[in-house]
Protein backbone atom coordinates (compact mmCIF):
# COMPACT_ATOMS: atom_id res chain seq x y z
CA UNK A 1 0.00 0.00 0.00
CA UNK A 2 0.93 3.60 -0.98
CA UNK A 3 1.79 6.47 1.96
CA UNK A 4 -1.70 7.88 0.77
CA UNK A 5 -3.41 4.10 0.93
CA UNK A 6 -1.89 4.00 4.52
CA UNK A 7 -3.12 7.72 5.77
CA UNK A 8 -6.43 6.70 4.23
CA UNK A 9 -6.63 3.67 6.59
CA UNK A 10 -5.43 5.80 9.35
CA UNK A 11 -8.18 8.14 9.15
CA UNK A 12 -10.99 5.92 8.22
CA UNK A 13 -9.90 3.88 11.48
CA UNK A 14 -10.05 6.63 13.99
CA UNK A 15 -13.37 7.48 12.40
CA UNK A 16 -14.84 4.08 13.08
CA UNK A 17 -13.58 3.77 16.48
CA UNK A 18 -13.30 7.78 17.42
CA UNK A 19 -15.47 9.62 16.07
CA UNK A 20 -18.35 7.02 15.09
CA UNK A 21 -18.39 6.10 18.99
CA UNK A 22 -18.76 10.00 20.22
CA UNK A 23 -21.43 10.69 17.52
CA UNK A 24 -23.26 8.28 18.28
CA UNK A 25 -22.68 8.30 22.33
CA UNK A 26 -22.27 11.79 23.45
CA UNK A 27 -22.15 11.18 27.16
CA UNK A 28 -18.41 9.62 26.33
CA UNK A 29 -17.43 13.04 26.80
CA UNK A 30 -18.77 13.29 30.20
CA UNK A 31 -16.97 10.61 30.99
CA UNK A 32 -13.49 11.43 29.83
CA UNK A 33 -13.76 14.66 31.48
CA UNK A 34 -15.68 13.98 34.81
CA UNK A 35 -12.59 12.09 36.63
CA UNK A 36 -9.81 14.54 36.12
CA UNK A 37 -13.31 17.67 36.77
CA UNK A 38 -13.49 15.41 40.09
CA UNK A 39 -10.00 15.79 40.81
CA UNK A 40 -9.74 19.67 40.23
CA UNK A 41 -13.08 19.95 42.12
CA UNK A 42 -11.37 18.88 44.95
CA UNK A 43 -8.75 21.07 45.04
CA UNK A 44 -10.96 23.83 44.40
CA UNK A 45 -12.64 23.17 47.34
CA UNK A 46 -10.19 21.84 50.02
CA UNK A 47 -6.95 23.56 48.76
CA UNK A 48 -5.76 27.04 48.93
CA UNK A 49 -5.84 29.11 45.27
CA UNK A 50 -1.97 28.92 44.79
CA UNK A 51 -3.03 24.90 43.90
CA UNK A 52 -5.63 25.25 41.17
CA UNK A 53 -3.79 26.03 38.26
CA UNK A 54 -1.26 22.62 38.94
CA UNK A 55 -5.18 20.78 39.07
CA UNK A 56 -6.28 22.38 35.77
CA UNK A 57 -2.64 21.54 34.38
CA UNK A 58 -2.96 18.03 35.83
CA UNK A 59 -6.60 17.87 34.25
CA UNK A 60 -5.09 18.26 31.05
CA UNK A 61 -2.28 15.63 31.17
CA UNK A 62 -4.52 12.98 33.19
CA UNK A 63 -7.02 13.19 30.19
CA UNK A 64 -4.10 12.56 27.85
CA UNK A 65 -2.23 9.80 30.03
CA UNK A 66 -5.97 8.20 29.98
CA UNK A 67 -5.57 8.23 25.99
CA UNK A 68 -3.26 5.16 27.08
CA UNK A 69 -5.83 3.56 29.31
CA UNK A 70 -8.17 3.84 26.26
CA UNK A 71 -6.26 1.94 23.69
CA UNK A 72 -5.31 -0.65 25.98
CA UNK A 73 -9.08 -1.38 26.51
CA UNK A 74 -9.96 -0.91 23.26
CA UNK A 75 -7.18 -2.61 21.42
CA UNK A 76 -7.28 -5.88 23.75
CA UNK A 77 -11.69 -5.87 23.01
CA UNK A 78 -11.41 -5.47 19.49
CA UNK A 79 -8.76 -8.36 19.27
CA UNK A 80 -10.50 -10.75 22.00
CA UNK A 81 -14.26 -10.27 21.70
CA UNK A 82 -14.56 -9.08 18.20
CA UNK A 83 -11.23 -10.60 16.69
CA UNK A 84 -10.72 -7.06 13.86
CA UNK A 85 -7.08 -7.15 14.72
CA UNK A 86 -6.51 -10.33 13.00
CA UNK A 87 -8.32 -8.84 9.97
CA UNK A 88 -6.35 -5.98 10.14
CA UNK A 89 -3.32 -8.02 10.53
CA UNK A 90 -4.20 -10.10 7.53
CA UNK A 91 -5.06 -6.80 5.41
CA UNK A 92 -2.24 -4.78 3.56
CA UNK A 93 -2.59 -2.31 6.22
CA UNK A 94 1.27 -1.94 8.09
CA UNK A 95 1.47 -2.05 11.85
CA UNK A 96 2.51 1.59 12.31
CA UNK A 97 -0.83 2.58 10.68
CA UNK A 98 -2.95 0.52 12.35
CA UNK A 99 -1.03 1.69 16.06
CA UNK A 100 -1.50 5.59 15.04
CA UNK A 101 -4.72 4.94 13.71
CA UNK A 102 -5.85 3.19 17.28
CA UNK A 103 -4.30 6.22 19.02
CA UNK A 104 -5.86 9.13 16.83
CA UNK A 105 -9.26 7.50 17.77
CA UNK A 106 -8.43 8.13 21.82
CA UNK A 107 -7.07 11.61 20.91
CA UNK A 108 -10.42 12.52 19.20
CA UNK A 109 -12.37 10.79 23.00
CA UNK A 110 -9.82 13.18 24.30
CA UNK A 111 -10.12 16.23 22.72
CA UNK A 112 -13.31 18.30 23.86
CA UNK A 113 -12.51 17.59 27.81
CA UNK A 114 -8.76 18.50 26.46
CA UNK A 115 -10.35 22.27 25.27
CA UNK A 116 -12.27 22.52 28.20
CA UNK A 117 -9.53 22.36 30.39
CA UNK A 118 -7.66 24.56 28.39
CA UNK A 119 -10.12 27.20 27.94
CA UNK A 120 -9.96 27.20 31.99
CA UNK A 121 -6.39 27.57 32.18
CA UNK A 122 -6.54 30.32 30.21
CA UNK A 123 -8.73 32.14 32.11
CA UNK A 124 -6.80 31.36 35.04
CA UNK A 125 -3.51 31.95 34.46
CA UNK A 126 -3.81 33.59 31.19
CA UNK A 127 -1.11 32.09 29.33
CA UNK A 128 0.15 33.33 26.01
CA UNK A 129 0.46 31.57 22.32
CA UNK A 130 4.01 30.11 23.00
CA UNK A 131 3.00 28.81 25.98
CA UNK A 132 0.29 27.29 24.50
CA UNK A 133 1.72 26.10 21.39
CA UNK A 134 4.33 24.60 23.93
CA UNK A 135 1.81 22.39 26.14
CA UNK A 136 0.11 21.16 23.05
CA UNK A 137 3.99 19.78 22.08
CA UNK A 138 4.12 18.48 25.54
CA UNK A 139 0.57 16.89 25.23
CA UNK A 140 1.36 15.36 22.01
CA UNK A 141 4.73 13.38 23.37
CA UNK A 142 3.03 12.01 26.15
CA UNK A 143 -0.42 10.97 24.03
CA UNK A 144 2.40 9.21 21.66
CA UNK A 145 3.89 7.52 24.95
CA UNK A 146 0.54 6.21 26.84
CA UNK A 147 -1.13 5.12 24.00
CA UNK A 148 2.04 2.96 22.77
CA UNK A 149 2.56 2.01 26.45
CA UNK A 150 -1.52 1.11 26.16
CA UNK A 151 -1.49 -1.02 22.91
CA UNK A 152 1.71 -2.98 23.92
CA UNK A 153 -0.19 -4.17 27.22
CA UNK A 154 -2.96 -4.86 25.41
CA UNK A 155 -1.61 -7.52 23.45
CA UNK A 156 -0.46 -9.78 26.47
CA UNK A 157 -4.21 -10.31 27.43
CA UNK A 158 -5.75 -13.69 26.85
CA UNK A 159 -9.15 -12.69 28.86
CA UNK A 160 -11.32 -9.89 28.68
CA UNK A 161 -11.64 -9.38 32.21
CA UNK A 162 -8.05 -8.54 32.25
CA UNK A 163 -8.24 -6.16 31.24
CA UNK A 164 -9.94 -3.52 33.08
CA UNK A 165 -7.73 -4.29 36.40
CA UNK A 166 -4.67 -4.05 34.80
CA UNK A 167 -4.89 -0.61 32.89
CA UNK A 168 -7.27 0.85 35.56
CA UNK A 169 -3.81 0.31 38.00
CA UNK A 170 -1.18 0.63 35.52
CA UNK A 171 -2.62 4.30 34.19
CA UNK A 172 -4.29 5.15 37.61
CA UNK A 173 -0.21 5.07 39.18
CA UNK A 174 0.88 6.77 36.37
CA UNK A 175 -1.71 9.72 36.80
CA UNK A 176 -2.51 10.28 39.77
CA UNK A 177 0.58 9.32 42.33
CA UNK A 178 3.23 11.76 40.45
CA UNK A 179 3.07 15.21 41.03
CA UNK A 180 0.04 16.02 38.06
CA UNK A 181 -2.79 17.63 40.09
CA UNK A 182 -0.26 19.15 42.70
CA UNK A 183 3.24 20.68 42.63
CA UNK A 184 6.34 18.51 42.97
CA UNK A 185 7.66 21.44 45.99
CA UNK A 186 4.91 19.09 48.25
CA UNK A 187 7.08 16.52 47.96
CA UNK A 188 9.63 16.78 51.18
CA UNK A 189 12.75 18.04 48.65
CA UNK A 190 15.68 15.16 49.34
CA UNK A 191 12.58 12.60 47.88
CA UNK A 192 11.47 14.89 44.95
CA UNK A 193 13.83 13.00 42.63
CA UNK A 194 11.46 9.43 43.40
CA UNK A 195 8.79 11.51 41.25
CA UNK A 196 11.09 11.34 38.54
CA UNK A 197 10.44 7.12 38.04
CA UNK A 198 7.49 7.89 36.83
CA UNK A 199 7.46 8.93 33.00
CA UNK A 200 4.75 11.37 33.56
CA UNK A 201 6.40 13.25 36.23
CA UNK A 202 8.76 14.34 32.82
CA UNK A 203 5.63 15.72 31.10
CA UNK A 204 3.65 17.08 34.27
CA UNK A 205 6.77 18.76 35.08
CA UNK A 206 7.13 20.43 31.75
CA UNK A 207 3.55 21.76 31.28
CA UNK A 208 3.67 23.39 34.55
CA UNK A 209 7.11 25.10 33.37
CA UNK A 210 5.51 25.95 30.13
CA UNK A 211 2.36 27.69 31.39
CA UNK A 212 4.80 29.31 33.98
CA UNK A 213 4.13 27.81 37.39
CA UNK A 214 6.82 28.06 39.95
CA UNK A 215 8.95 24.96 40.05
CA UNK A 216 11.66 24.01 42.77
CA UNK A 217 14.93 23.02 42.60
CA UNK A 218 15.97 19.08 42.93
CA UNK A 219 17.94 19.28 44.96
CA UNK A 220 19.67 15.59 45.44
CA UNK A 221 19.63 14.90 41.51
CA UNK A 222 19.91 18.82 40.09
CA UNK A 223 20.06 17.46 36.61
CA UNK A 224 16.73 16.47 36.89
CA UNK A 225 15.15 20.20 37.40
CA UNK A 226 16.69 20.92 34.23
CA UNK A 227 13.95 21.43 31.05
CA UNK A 228 16.09 20.31 28.41
CA UNK A 229 16.68 16.58 30.47
CA UNK A 230 13.00 16.57 31.09
CA UNK A 231 12.74 17.22 27.86
CA UNK A 232 15.00 14.86 26.85
CA UNK A 233 13.91 12.11 28.88
CA UNK A 234 10.09 12.57 27.59
CA UNK A 235 11.07 12.15 23.92
CA UNK A 236 13.40 9.12 24.36
CA UNK A 237 10.52 7.22 26.59
CA UNK A 238 8.08 8.46 23.78
CA UNK A 239 10.21 6.32 21.34
CA UNK A 240 11.62 4.11 23.30
CA UNK A 241 7.34 2.98 24.05
CA UNK A 242 6.69 3.38 20.51
CA UNK A 243 9.24 1.15 19.24
CA UNK A 244 8.79 -1.60 21.97
CA UNK A 245 4.79 -1.54 21.01
CA UNK A 246 5.68 -2.94 17.32
CA UNK A 247 8.42 -5.00 18.48
CA UNK A 248 7.36 -6.58 21.58
CA UNK A 249 3.22 -6.64 20.54
CA UNK A 250 1.66 -10.03 19.79
CA UNK A 251 0.39 -9.02 15.98
CA UNK A 252 -0.87 -13.03 16.09
CA UNK A 253 -2.70 -15.07 18.51
CA UNK A 254 -0.14 -18.14 19.28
Amino acid sequence: MSVRTQANAVLRLCYFNGLTPLWRTPVLIVAVFLTPFCFLFFLYVVAPHPLLPFGIVGGVMFTTLFTGNGMLNDCGYLRLERQLQQVFVASPMRPLSYVLGMALSELAFALPSMALFFAVLEVVTGFGAVAFAALLGVVALTWLMATSLGFMISTFFRQLREIWPIGTVVFSVLSVLPPLFYPIASIPAPWRWVAFFSPSTYAGQLADRAVGLPLPPIPTVPALGSPWVQFGALVTLTVLFGAASLRLARWREP
